[in-house]
Parts: C-alpha cells; structure tokens; sequence
C-alpha cells in the first residue's frame, strides 16, 4: 500500500486552507480592516456561505478524482523511471534552462535600456523610498515573449528532480542555482514572492513524492514529522514573505507605526488572504454575471493574437486599463487596490453566476483529483503536472492560478512532454510484447 501525506491532497488542501481563511475573513471585524488594510468589509454572513459552497464542491470533486479504481486505473507495475524518455528529457531540461536564462537577460537588458541602473537595485536592496515602486512600475515592466520564457524555469524545476534522482543531482544543481539565484533576486527586484514559490514548491512537492515518501528510512517519528511539515512550511513563509514586505513595504511606508515589524508581517499576510475574499464579495455584489470566461481562462486575454480575439468578443473587458476593467475599477472606487487579489474563490460566480461557479469548482475538483490520484501512482502525467496545480490548490482562495497566463507556457510545455511521454511508454509495450522474427 502505498502512503500518503494529507497535505498534498487537494481536497484536504483546499477544505483546510478553504474553511479557515472564509472563516477568519467573515470573524475579523470592521474596524481590521479600516485601520490594517484599508478597505470597508463586504464579505458578511450571505458570502461565507457561498463561499463555503465553493470549497465543498470542490471538495467533493477532488475526492472523487483522487478514488483509485481497479483495472486500468491501478498503478503501473513498472518503476517511473522506467517509462521516461531520458535523452529527450535532457534535452527538454538544457532547452528550458538556456531560454529562461536568455530571458531573464534579455528582460535585465531591456530594463538597463529603460534607465535602471545598479544605483536604483542597491537602493531598492537598502529600502530606500520610493525605489521599489520605481524598479517595478518603470523598468521592470512585463515584454510580450521575453517574460514568458522565464516560466520556462519551471519546466526545468520539475524536471531537475527527476534527472537528479536518475543521473545524480551534480547534473542538474549548479543550473537550478543559477536559475534559483536569479528568480531571488526577481522577487526582490519586481516584489514578486509568486516567482520564487512556482520554482521551488513544484520542485519541493516532487522531491517529497519520488524521495521521501519511497523512502524507508522515513518511518515511525520522521514519518509523522513530515506529516506535520506545513507547520515548518508556515513558518517558513512567514520568513520569507517578512524579508520580502520589508524592502517592498515596511520601510517605504509602514516603518515608524504602531506595531513591530513581526506584527505587520503577520497583520499583512493574514490581509492577502481576507482581503482578496473581501474583495470577491464586493465584485459579486457589484457585477452581474457576465459569460465571459475573463477570470477562470485569464490566460486568453494575455496571450498573444488569442488576447485580440477575446478582447474583440468581449470589448468591456479590455486588459491594463483602470477604466476599461470593471475589476480594478471597483477596487479602486470602493476598497483599497493595493491589495487587488480577487479571490478565486468568488471570481467564477462572475463569469458563470452561482449555479455555473458550483459546477466550475466541482469539475475543477475532479480533475485535480484525477491528476493527484496519477501522482499517488507516479504516472508521468501526475508527477509533471500535479506540482504545478499544488500551486493553484493552495492559492485558491487569493487567486485562480491555473487560469494566469504566466503558467500557461510552462503547462502546456509539460502536457506535450507528458504525451510524449505516454507515447513512449507504449512503444516500448510494443516492442516487448511484439514476436521476434
């Protein structure tokens, strides 16, 4: 029997992170979150509800997916490594690191012809007013295909894990550092916390399947140890987000208040989450459901010649323009645009209303199951994709990540290495099972 840690399940993840942070956003009161975030509290007793509705659907969903069946559904009798094309695998891996290397050079370049210089990064390193906002807003700004490839790195973040575990991981650490080092200093640089969890807790989540949990020296106390291993996790994001807050925020504008550094910290982390809940309860409450997929396929509006075409069907949703998007419109109006997660949650009561959004959550349910229950089994599909959705699952409540279009790329570069990857395995069924002549 195979084991399993509940933290990696989604329908535990969701039902958890789900329920606790619905509750804490309807039980903080009024007066939070004027005086910390700076925002009228909508989300009251009706949206618990509906977002606790939600968080069921999914539940349910993610359950479901994640039941192992007999027959063509048992886990294959063969070791993963043994249904891996390598050389292509190899390749994949260099391809990814060299593009997304060539990217984040080419984003510093562009950055460098806009006028950043090394005076604007130390001053930004040193908290100095202003600087911040100034390296992100002004020279750090997003170029269409440049900044796609750096996702690429998380392409090479999975499959790193698994070169490491079949070849070594000399072959793969020194080009994970690079890449690691670079995104550190992007998330430092751009306020940009998002890029560093996609390249470490993808390749964190795989570790701890093909690693950790195989392994038999992880038993009895170590065993319940890494059951507990999102108490470490939290404390560790606490760090973390504290190191980031403080050049991003605490010293531009918060140091010299009421409250410690820790206190803020804390205060902040906890306000991403509310206030992305609060600000889902706002937007149901002020925009009609509109059929247009403009939250839960986010990705179409930002990718290349498809964002035209979406825009052309759907003109009142145009992207990067406070008047034309009623989302950052009404944030701007009526809560505080600072904190502008929406909570992905809510959103899809938006495009489909509340019948559409319980059958949007319940199907996303099941399909993170399905892709859960493939990694439990280590098939190929599971083990390269379902780190990435891990992602999505613990950020529901803030935002829906798998509709961004920064994770488009890297998801579709991996569905086509998984098809690949099946398309191999059943050559080589062939080739065992087809007569010598």
């Amino acid at each position: 029997m195979r084991r399993e840690l509940w933290w990696l399940n989604p329908a535990w993840v969701a039902g958890v992170m789900g329920g606790l942070f619905a509750v804490a956003a309807y039980i903080v009161p009024e007066w939070m979150y004027r005086v910390y975030w700076k925002t009228p509290k909508f989300f009251d007793g009706t949206q618990l509800v509906i977002t606790l509705a939600c968080v069921a659907v999914f539940v349910i969903g993610a359950a479901a997916g994640a039941i192992r069946l007999r027959g063509a559904n048992a886990a294959p009798e063969t070791h993963w490594s043994e249904r891996i094309p390598w050389n292509l695998t190899l390749r994949m891996f260099d391809v990814c690191f060299y593009l997304t290397l060539f990217g984040y050079l080419a984003w510093a370049g562009a950055a460098v012809a806009r006028g950043a210089n090394l005076q604007l990064a130390i001053g930004v390193l040193k908290g100095d007013k202003g600087a911040s906002y100034i390296m992100k807003e002004v020279y750090l700004g997003t170029i269409s295909g440049v900044t796609t490839l750096t996702q690429l790195g998380l392409v090479m973040a999975v499959l790193g894990v698994m070169i490491g575990m079949q070849y070594g991981w000399r072959r793969v650490a020194l080009k994970w550092i690079i890449i690691l080092g670079i995104t550190v200093v992007r998330a430092l640089m751009n306020s940009e916390r998002l890029a560093l969890m996609e390249l470490t807790i993808p390749a964190v989540v795989l570790f701890v399947r093909l690693v950790l949990m195989e392994s038999p020296r992880i038993a009895g106390r170590l065993w319940s140890l890494l059951r507990a291993a999102p108490a470490v996790g939290y404390s560790g994001l606490i760090v973390v987000f504290g190191a980031s807050e403080y050049f991003r925020s605490w010293v531009n504008y918060y140091a010299g208040g009421d409250l410690s550094f820790w206190q803020f910290v804390s205060l902040r982390l906890l306000g991403y989450y509310v206030t992305a809940l609060n600000n889902g309860a706002l937007l149901i409450q002020r925009i009609d459901p509109t059929g247009a997929p403009f939250f839960t396929f986010h990705m179409l509006w930002r990718f290349p010649v498809l964002g035209g075409i979406m825009q052309m069907l759907y003109p009142n949703f145009a992207l990067d323009s406070i008047d034309a998007d009623p989302y950052m419109r009404i944030l701007a109006a009526e809560a505080n645009p600072e904190f502008n997660n929406g909570g992905g949650l809510l959103l899809p009561i938006i495009d489909y209303g509340f019948s559409g959004a319980l059958l949007y959550w319940i199907l996303a349910g099941i399909a993170c199951g399905i892709l859960y229950r493939l990694f439990q089994q280590q098939r190929t599909a599971g083990l390269v994709l379902y780190p990435l959705v891990f992602i999505s699952v613990i950020e529901l409540t803030r935002i829906i990540y798998w509709a961004e279009g920064r994770v488009f790329v890297p998801f579709c570069a991996l569905i086509a290495y998984a098809i690949a990857c099946a398309w191999y395995e059943r050559r080589q069924e062939v080739m065992i099972w087809e007569p010598s002549h």
